[in-house]
């Protein structure tokens, strides 16, 4: 744009686009450059090059001779720099460092060529090419050695001025060339910066002469000084200004587009005013509705002379006074321009920020009404009333973990009068968990400890707490004298991307705990102990802000806390600690003196935070969006170790153990200490499998609580740090939820999945047995595991000594039969063996542990044994829905599910499908599972909509889920040679009879009957498995699995002998509500479910026992429970007693007396 003095005024042209340029010899094209005019440009030919190309600059060489003394030697404005390489290819054989205009006070260096722009960054440093790097001291050196070092060494180049002998050594290009690579250049920078740029040159006509690409009804308005002019953007459009007393330095454009327009008549207006009421507008836009107005015409007094540009700013100025002293402002202002006059700081932004944020404080302190918390129990100096020193009152009804130790080992009560050295006793550490009686079915640990001393002092009570805590279980750390393994080197993360695409892992989040030695933890720490632990965090090298909770006056910085806009910014993000309002807190002492010195230290790491003097003295967070765990680790582990220097410092460290690890208030974070979760979009997966169990299988937690999972989002969470070193949870949680990721992508191709399930595929889950070869010299812990070979095993710990390296001629070890002892979930909510059989071969070889759980299983029954005969004969049919047995058989001569190769699996699909296809009791077909590749008539069987029918129905067994199954291995290589033999229809007398097939044992016969006649469902049953047996013996001189001692061979020990199990469905409402009806079954020997409006009652294992004797026994004690329901008996009057009813031969009315009615 120029300016020219035309009738007393202004006269501007906008120009828009093309470069009006007579230059026939140009080296360098825009943008390859970057330009400083030093002095004013006085020629017609330069002020074009400097406006109308934007970025060229006159050569050196153009003014050299005429060049001004200069009192001190300035940089040319293009150098020469030789005798260096690069990788980068130079422009015409040269390489150029262009000292240029300055961007945010700092110069920029531009080099010739088409992808490489060099500036300084932060260090001062400059990027020479794609590798080098070089930083200069200050010194240009011109014509001499200069001051650049390259890549730490000193250069061996020199910068001299460009001269016009190496203008000639180039070939120059025309100006056409020229207005191409402007205009390239151009587009270019548009593109990369997304700012519209008009371009354009001058005209003596001083008008507008192009316009390029722009949309229709654009409008340009220029202001100049206080007068703006507008007019349609159209080529030739001229601006015409008054003439003012000063000249502006620039001026202002804007473009504005037409969105719509009308002409409204002015009819209704008359000379005193008038209305126009919803006036429509047409908008341009044919695909928009009409705009609405209102319009209010009046009657005013009009000063003609226009006000002078002097006039509006005095009044503009008495406004802005006015305003200034209304809102306080003037005072404020003054004091902020004196501060920074009187510090005149480097970063004056910085400076201005701060001292804004720091009257925002003072403002919202003042109208801050601050909480007393001194007042309210378990927040003030004392701690919550409650329990305070033994003896221990009646725990009987409490549910914590921590109450169940106590009632365990009653002699814990000696530890009463110990104390650590920081003076913390037994009584403090479990005042929650006494305090708080908590629900049966959301356990606690009840119990946190209050220094670090406690969990060796209390050993007795805190190694089963923190072993029954400890969901992997595992105490071997310090039990044969090894160190708890402790390893955050980041390194040995694995880079592994766990959803590559980034569609499925949502967010995630760290989490680490420490405590200082030597200081007592929140539980039990006193005022000045908080404080020195918020002293070290403050005091860390840490960039970032530590903010005290409101009202806490420990920390001088900032004595009062945080500022109200602080802590709701906090609170939106969920960074803000607030204080404990749970009685289990409350109770431990984790309020006390609240809020004194508790804070969160924010870090300028993005994501990364620390909660100080919460449940523990220091909690570490890092956060973000996507599934860069190793990335994110690495910041949270930047700022653990800050903190861990200033402890140093201070003489301190984090508190840790050799058999512990990291010591926190919890006893169930004790370890690595660390906790990752990952929120996962896996809604497929979660739907096709038990998410939870699969999680465990991979040595993760899935919440399936209604707070952690929405929609299809599930947070997945590392297991217990107990045991594992940091690296190794990282590891584990990588690995696990990138299999999870791998899966739902797996199902969205519609693919199976169970190969790549752990348990299902080749792999089993982990365990601390192996599956092949003898298993380790030190047993396992066993704390926790409630099967009966576990309880066997802690009696008689030398049967694992005995057999530990024994295998059975067929290969199987010991380890495949104990996988399942040590899964903790086995025996937690019905009796489990915990012991499997992998051949038939193994109850000789391993004789002494399947003698051992049958005597647990005995020692478990009730002595008294149901009369036979001697009650009146009654049918069940009045109070039973329906019963069903269930037969256990596996074909000798190959080996069972828990070590079976592919081979003989499909071997006994083979030969069952086709014994049970040759015999005519019960005719029907097979149905193999979804997937399965190994029966030739149906070689991927059927598909997955009919098999999830028939898995509802009953008939069709789906994949095992519970981790006890899992890691015994009978759901190896999954679907693979499973399925169902199914009847044709229901026979005449009701019965409905199938059979599964490799399952868990062999072959699984199933009997159901409508009604009560158990009787004729075992009669079914029974001769299905004779038909059976008698084609395998004429078909390959086969047949089932025996044992001379325990019968009937089955994969689970419990199912030994006859292999068989009864159920009846009863309706027994009134005997059922008493308190006592458990009990009853227990001593009928049957266990019961409530299931479908009817209690399920199945027969108690009994592997002493033939199929005809279980069966009679069952039947008795159904009968007993109908006789007594058709008495109405009433509650008991005295409890069971030990040694039940043996002897007597009628119906116990002793104990059970008839009603009046």
């Amino acid at each position: 744009m120029a300016a020219q003095r035309r009738g007393g005024g202004f006269l501007w042209a906008a120009l828009l686009s093309g470069l009006a340029l007579n230059v026939l010899d140009l080296r360098r094209p825009a943008f390859l450059a970057v330009e400083t005019h030093q002095k004013p440009v006085q020629s017609r030919r330069s002020f074009a090059w400097a406006v109308g190309a934007g970025l060229l600059s006159e050569p050196a060489w153009a003014e050299e001779e005429a060049a001004p003394k200069k009192k001190k030697e300035r940089p040319p404005e293009t150098l020469i720099a030789e005798g260096f390489e690069s990788k980068a290819i130079p422009l015409n054989g040269r390489w150029s460092i262009v000292f240029g205009k300055k961007i945010a006070g700092k110069p920029v260096y531009k080099k010739d060529g088409e992808s490489y722009f060099l500036m300084t960054n932060d260090c001062g440093q400059l990027q020479i090419d794609t590798e080098k790097k070089a930083t200069c001291d200050g010194s240009i050196g011109i014509q001499k050695e200069s001051g650049w070092v390259i890549d730490g060494k000193a250069s061996g180049f020199k910068v001299r001025p460009e001269t016009k002998e190496d203008a000639n050594k180039n070939q120059g290009i025309s100006a056409s060339k020229l207005n191409e690579l402007v205009n390239e250049d151009l587009a270019k920078f548009e593109r990369q910066s997304s700012v519209s740029t008009f371009r354009g040159t001058m005209d003596d006509d001083d008008e507008v002469l192009e316009v390029d690409d722009l949309p229709a009804n654009t409008f340009l308005s220029l202001r100049y000084g206080d007068t703006r002019k507008q007019a349609p953007f159209r080529a030739g459009e001229s601006f015409a200004f008054p003439p003012s007393g000063k000249q502006p330095k620039a001026f202002t454009v804007d473009v504005f587009q037409k969105v719509a327009s009308s002409q409204v008549s002015l009819a209704g207006i008359s000379a005193l005013g008038g209305s126009l009421n919803n006036v429509e507008i047409e908008t341009l836009d044919i695909g928009s509705a009409p705009l609405k107005a209102s319009f209010e015409a009046s009657l005013r007094s009009f000063d003609h002379q226009e006000k002078s540009g002097a006039s509006r700013g005095r009044n503009a100025a008495e406004r802005a006074k006015q305003y200034m002293e209304q809102r306080g402002v003037q005072h404020f202002l003054q004091e902020m321009f004196t501060q920074l006059l009187e510090r005149k700081p480097e970063d004056y932004l910085g400076f201005l920020a701060d001292f804004i944020e720091q009257k925002q404080d003072e403002a919202d302190h003042a109208d801050r009404n601050e909480i007393d918390f001194s007042s309210e129990p378990g927040l003030g100096e004392n701690p919550l009333p409650g329990f305070a020193a033994f003896p221990l009152p009646d725990l009987s009804k409490h549910n914590s973990i921590a109450t169940e130790v106590l009632r365990a080992q009653p002699e814990i009560e000696q530890l009463a009068n110990l104390r650590t050295s920081m003076g913390v006793s037994l009584a403090q550490c479990i005042k929650p968990g006494v305090d708080c009686p908590g629900h049966p079915m959301v356990k606690v640990a009840g119990a946190f400890a209050g220094d670090g001393e406690c969990y060796s002092l209390f050993q007795q009570f805190f190694d089963p707490l923190v072993a029954s805590l400890s969901l992997k279980g595992s105490m071997r750390s310090g039990a044969d004298g090894a160190t708890h393994p402790l390893d955050g080197d980041v390194t040995k993360i694995s880079g592994d991307q766990i959803d590559p695409s980034g569609s499925y892992v949502v967010y995630a989040v760290l989490e680490a705990r420490r405590n200082v030695e030597g200081i007592r933890m929140p539980v039990s720490c006193s005022r000045e102990e908080r404080r020195e632990v918020e002293k070290l965090l403050s005091s860390a090298r840490l960039r970032g802000t530590y903010l005290p909770l409101a009202g806490s006056k420990s920390w001088q910085k900032r004595s009062g806390g945080m500022a109200a806009f602080q802590e709701e910014r906090l609170r939106k993000v969920g960074m803000l600690l607030t204080e404990p309002d749970s009685k289990l807190k409350l109770a431990a002492g984790f309020g006390r003196h609240w809020p004194d010195a508790r804070g969160v230290m924010v870090c300028d790491a993005p994501g990364v935070f620390v909660w100080c003097n919460e449940e523990d003295h220091y909690r570490f967070f890092a956060r973000q969006e996507g599934s860069e765990l190793k990335e994110l680790y690495e910041r949270m582990a930047k700022t653990m170790s800050a903190v861990s220097e200033a402890a140093t410092m201070a003489g301190r460290a984090f508190a840790s153990s050799n058999k512990l690890g990291w010591l926190t208030t919890c006893p169930s974070r004790v370890g690595a200490a660390l906790r990752v979760t990952l929120t996962l979009r896996i809604p497929l997966l979660a739907k096709a499998v038990d998410l939870p169990a699969l999680c465990e299988c991979l040595h993760l937690h899935c919440d399936s609580s209604s707070s952690a999972i929405s929609g299809n989002l599930w947070q997945i969470h590392s297991l217990s740090s107990l045991g594992v070193s940091e690296v190794e949870v990282m590891n584990e949680m990588i690995q696990g939820c990138k299999l999870l990721v791998g899966l739902e992508q797996r199902l969205e191709q519609k693919e199976p999945i169970f190969d790549s399930l752990p348990g299902l595929g080749t792999e089993l889950p982990f365990s601390p047995l192996p599956c092949n070869g003898p298993c380790p010299e030190a047993m396992p812990d066993l704390a926790g595991c409630r099967s009966l070979v576990a309880a066997s095993l802690r009696v008689n710990p030398k049967l694992y000594l005995q057999y530990r390296s024994l295998a059975t001629s067929a290969g199987t070890h010991l380890g495949v039969c104990l996988r399942p002892a040590f899964d903790r979930d086995v025996g937690r909510q019905k009796t489990a063996s915990g012991l499997v059989a992998g051949d038939e071969e193994c109850l000789d070889t391993f004789r002494e542990l399947f003698v051992a759980v049958h005597g647990q299983l005995q020692a478990l029954q009730a002595s008294w044994e149901p009369p036979r005969g001697s009650c009146k004969t009654l049918e069940l049919t009045s109070s039973c829905q329906w019963v069903k047995i269930e037969m256990r058989r596996n074909v000798s001569g190959l080996r069972f599910a828990p070590s079976c190769s592919t081979d003989e699996r499909r071997e006994v699909e083979r030969l069952l499908v086709r014994c049970m296809e040759n015999q005519k009791a019960v005719t029907g077909q097979y149905y193999p599972l979804a997937f399965s590749q190994s029966y030739p008539l149906m070689p991927n069987g059927i598909n997955q909509q009919e098999e999830r029918h028939l898995v509802r129905l009953g008939k069709l067994f789906p994949a095992p889920h519970a981790l006890g199954e899992l890691s015994s291995g009978v759901g190896r290589e999954w679907p693979d040679a499973r399925g169902a033999f199914l009847s044709d229809g229901t026979a005449d007398d009701g019965c409905e009879t199938l059979a599964w097939v490799n399952q868990a044992d062999h072959l699984r016969l199933r009997c159901f009957v409508p009604g009560g006649d158990m009787q004729l469902a075992y009669r079914k049953v029974q001769g299905m498995a004779d038909n059976i047996e008698t084609e395998l013996n004429s078909l390959c001189s086969r047949g089932y699995s025996r044992h001379a001692k325990f019968g009937y061979v089955t994969v689970d020990s419990l199912h030994l002998g006859s292999g068989m199990q009864l159920t009846a469905a009863m309706q027994l409402p009134e005997l059922s509500q008493l308190e006592d009806f458990p009990k009853l079954c227990a001593r009928l020997k049957l266990t019961q479910t409530w299931h479908d409006d009817c209690y399920e009652l199945s027969s108690y294992p009994a592997p002493e026992l033939k199929a005809e004797d279980l069966l009679a026994r069952t039947l008795q004690s159904l009968r007993i429970l109908v006789t007594c329901h058709d008495f109405r008996i009433k509650p008991l009057k005295r409890p069971f007693p030990r040694e039940g009813f043996a002897g007597r031969h009628r119906c116990p009315n002793g104990q059970w007396s008839p009603s009046s009615s």
